[in-house]
């Protein structure tokens, strides 16, 4: 049979072997057409929209056979080298671009939906890009972006020169500008892991346990070996090295020996010539198991029969306490106690990338590993000792990242991949299935929360007791670390005379639980903050003056002791909340639903802390061309920490914004700068790029003094002119500079390393308080924030709409204004999807949401309106006083929305996601 398909003007005609593909695989293998992303494969996400006779559709859905005679269009015919579509620009101008990876699929459901309404409602450009998901943005930005696009194309906008996108002078911190990441990302030419291809490359897939608990007695692999197209196939006896990984623990096997854990345990690995031929080698392979009783749930851990997931351990992964004061003299000292038991529940983290990794050897025996990680040096250490060779012989290459969310920080496909082409010479890629990715990846953890507080009559907060249960799965991951986070912030941004809080994580036969931004902070932040509402509902005190009379001040300790000096923004968000409130217009109730408003306020750290080294390097050169290479090691998830470095960069130096150009995340290139977690980067990457500033700027002073024989001791550079600060008198053009760069066969280069002001273990206070600032120092930083929910819920069903979000966030000093508001957008959101659907739930054997489109993400037709207040406390050690704040604005989320529907109904839910359900079963 012959198809003809055309496709971005250009006749094709697949082959037979290509008709049975689906489009998006033909697509991407065939033709080469990456924009189109491979997010879920099933139609649930959008990744791979393009335009099919002029309509949007998921290009996953089709099947390349059926389409003869069709017109195909992708993100590829909307820019070439000189100029994009409006449509391209718009997302990049208004910030709608974060991960990237779910941009392809948005431009293209946008521009079907303008090519045949150029002038769409905003109802109506939601209901175009239903279909599309954003797990980063929050959606807010893509929807101004729609609508600029529209406007340019009414107005008679042609595509836009490339050249006038970036700004080509300096840019100034607090400007909003847009990321140099975020056109590669819009026009689809990013290159994300699963894009990459060698020649001879070898596909992988794994054989994984399908029992929550078992004793392996025996792996066939002979049927798998003589699969036609599989090249190797590897059990745990073929391994060089370690049998083992794991980030604190090393008590994960890569590949399953004496057991099983949970379902989704590796246990083979097979490569192959094709991904077909892979997976026909994965069915192939045979286990003996002999089932064992399996744990899922705190009733069942703390039983007295429960068996061992891990030998020894007792099923405790981790326990932690925090607190300062007399507990029994703060409770006799309130007038008022209240009890309760608060619960979360397991989520994932439904990045819009699956994972995926391309390893290969090179011509010097360096093992290249190409991924989207987190923290690429710990990547290496911890690949080495399963392979037995040392760390250095690893280089980390690191891939742009279609969202992280903390789950990229773990090892998913680096070891099994690495492996593979260590030992069979060929390149080897291994990515995910989305089913495999929910099945097999860490979750945010669920923890059981037992509260008691006391208040004075007037709301004084006088104690605080936690006691937190937190169910971790069959391998202990971060949980250590997640756990020491719960205890620290389990009280919240208020001054507090006394707490206790102590914390348990426990193994049990449940995929594990790993980071997920707010790392910790979301759960305690939903039962803290939730039994103050409920306190000043009792109480008859307004929420916010509670919160008010208790926030943290300059100077007063938090309930590890810690005394923050600088940049302490509580009272500044509570107050910025307070003041909109108070302007807010109510809309009015729709017939048979009640409006509510709830109110909740978190902190969190920035930075790593707790006496841990948190350092970063940064590498500046000057090239004749004009371009200045920025090298930084900090990862840049979607959040835009490379933009960050350049605005610092350009801020403080001078240079053109669209001159410098950064890399980062290559272990054998770029500087250390640790893992891209805790709210960090802008913080320990930031001040080492603001000194790398300092340094090159000396360095052309004196290259102008020396060589030049002019005055360069006040030498700065403005709008692309070298000036003396003295008298303003321009002393030479910046390209005049560089061609006496180039002249002199001149480099000038600088290296700097930023190290965090020091910081200690310290957890709980002394009763004598702690000897010096340093030792209660947990933290160099915190970011403070507050949020009001406004909802309406319908009784009859429970069904709840959030109409408006009002937030505040403390971010130190703003550098890109823009990107701090994408974060907070979308912190909001997956904050109300923590609340309302999202849950990873797995029954007995049984994963219920095995699918993405099962996971309760929010799509574009659920999302409020969102005011964001950027409050500026700037913090004395921060770069120009920046701070981060990425993680924390999803974690007020929750106990406001559990504080509206109190306001509405009157009841309280102590259990997330609060589903119609759950609500109306309490009324």
């Amino acid at each position: 049979m012959r198809v003809r398909i055309k496709v971005n003007g250009t006749d094709r005609f697949p082959v037979e072997s290509e008709l049975r593909l689906p489009l998006m695989i033909y697509l991407r293998e065939s033709l080469g057409l990456k924009s189109v992303k491979n997010g879920c494969g099933e139609g649930h996400c959008g990744a791979c929209t393009i335009i099919l006779d002029g309509k949007a559709v998921f290009s996953c859905r089709k099947s390349t056979g059926d389409l003869d005679q069709s017109e195909i269009v992708t993100l590829e015919a909307l820019s070439n080298e000189e100029a994009v579509h409006p449509l391209i620009y718009s997302f990049c101008a208004e910030g709608a671009v974060q991960c990237g990876f779910c941009t392809p699929g948005f431009i293209m459901s946008a521009k079907a939906l303008l090519d045949r309404n150029p002038d769409p409602s905003g109802e109506e450009i939601k209901q175009a890009l239903k279909g599309n998901i954003c797990r980063c943005t929050g959606y807010v930005k893509i929807l101004k972006a729609v609508k600029l696009a529209a406007k340019l194309l009414r107005e008679g906008q042609g595509w836009i020169s490339r050249k006038e996108i970036l700004s080509d002078t300096q840019v100034l911190i607090g400007d909003s500008v847009i990321r140099p990441d975020s056109i590669d990302k819009s026009t689809g030419t990013a290159v994300y892991a699963d894009d990459l291809d060698f020649p001879e490359m070898l596909f992988t897939k794994v054989a994984r346990s399908m029992y929550l608990h078992a004793e392996i007695i025996n792996i066939n692999i002979d049927k798998a070996l003589k699969t036609p197209g599989v090249v190797k196939v590897l059990t745990w006896k073929d391994i060089p090295g370690e049998n083992s990984f794991g980030p604190i623990k090393k008590d994960q096997p890569v590949l399953a020996d004496r057991l099983v854990r949970y379902k989704g345990d590796a246990i083979a690995a097979v490569y192959a010539e094709s991904e077909e031929a892979a997976v026909r080698g994965m069915e192939a392979v045979e286990v003996e198991y002999k089932e064992l009783p399996h744990i899922i749930g705190l009733e069942q851990v703390l039983s007295s029969d429960c068996p061992e997931i891990h030998e020894g351990s007792g099923n405790i992964i981790a326990k932690m306490e925090s607190g300062r004061g007399d507990i029994s003299k703060g409770f006799n000292d309130s007038d008022f106690i209240l009890e309760k038991e608060l619960k979360t529940q397991y989520v994932e983290h439904a990045y819009l990338e699956p994972e995926s990794c391309l390893a290969r050897m090179d011509e010097d025996g360096i093992l290249i590993v190409h991924v989207a990680s987190q923290g690429p040096p710990m990547d290496a250490h911890e690949i080495a000792p399963v392979l037995g060779i040392p760390a250095d012989r690893i280089r980390i290459s690191g891939t742009v990242m279609g969202g992280g969310f903390g789950g990229k920080e773990d090892i998913s496909v680096q070891i099994i991949a690495s492996l593979g082409a260590y030992l069979t010479g060929r390149p080897v890629k291994y990515t995910f299935t989305r089913r495999e990715s929910i099945a097999v990846s860490g979750k945010r953890n669920s923890v059981i929360m037992n509260y008691k507080m006391g208040f004075t009559a007037d709301g004084r907060i006088t104690a605080v007791k936690a006691d937190l249960s937190a169910l971790g799965g069959a391998y202990a991951s971060v949980e250590e670390a997640v756990i020491l986070r719960s205890s620290s912030f389990a009280a919240g941004p208020y001054t507090i005379p006394a707490g206790e809080v102590k914390a348990l994580a426990y193994y049990q036969n449940h995929p594990p639980a790993c980071a997920m931004r707010g790392f910790g902070n979301p759960t305690v932040t939903f039962g803290s903050e939730t039994m103050l509402n409920m306190a000043a509902s009792e109480l008859g005190i307004d929420p916010l003056e509670l919160r008010l009379k208790n926030a943290l001040v300059p100077g007063m300790p938090t309930i590890t002791g810690d005394r923050p000096l600088t940049s302490v923004g509580i009272k500044d968000c509570l107050q910025a909340v307070k003041d909109s409130l108070a302007e807010y217009k109510y809309p009015e109730p729709k017939e048979g639903w009640i409006i509510g408003t709830g109110v909740a306020a978190s902190y969190k750290n920035v930075g790593l802390g707790i006496g841990m080294d948190d350092s970063a390097g940064a590498d500046g050169e000057i090239l004749s061309d004009g371009t200045l290479i920025l090298k930084v090691g900090c990862v840049d998830m979607g959040q835009g920490a490379g933009s960050a470095m350049a605005q610092i960069l350009s801020h403080r130096l001078g240079w053109p914004f669209n001159r410098i150009k950064v890399f980062s995340a290559d272990t054998f290139r770029d500087p250390l700068a640790g893992m891209t977690t805790a709210s960090r980067q802008t913080f320990i990457s930031g001040n080492a790029v603001l000194e790398l500033a300092g340094e090159l700027e000396r360095k052309i002073r004196q290259f102008l003094s020396e060589s030049l024989n002019l005055d360069g001791d006040q030498a700065v550079i403005r709008n692309n002119n070298i000036v003396s600060q003295k008298d303003n008198k321009t002393l030479l053009s910046l390209d005049t500079f560089l061609k006496r760069l180039e002249n002199t066969h001149t480099s000038l280069k600088a290296h700097t390393h930023f190290k965090a002001p020091q910081t200690s273990f310290a957890l709980k206070e002394p009763p004598e308080g702690w000897k010096d600032p340093v030792s209660g120092r947990l933290h160099a930083a915190y970011c403070y924030a507050a949020q009001a929910t406004i909802l309406e819920v319908n009784p009859d069903n429970g069904k709840v709409n959030v109409l408006d979000v009002i937030i505040a966030s403390d971010a130190g000093r703003v550098i890109n204004r823009a990107a701090i508001e994408g974060q907070m957008e979308g912190g909001v959101v997956m904050g109300l999807g923590y609340a309302l659907s999202e849950a990873f739930i797995q029954e007995g054997d049984r994963t219920v949401t095995d699918t993405y489109g099962k996971l309760g993400i929010w799509r574009i037709g659920k999302v409020p309106n969102i005011k964001t207040i950027v409050v500026e406390n700037p913090h004395d050690d921060g770069p120009e006083g920046a701070k981060g704040m990425g993680e924390l604005p999803l974690s007020m989320g929750a106990p406001s929305v559990v504080h509206a529907i109190h306001d509405a109904l009157g009841i309280w839910v102590t259990s997330l996601p609060v589903t119609p359900d759950k609500i109306k079963s309490m009324l």
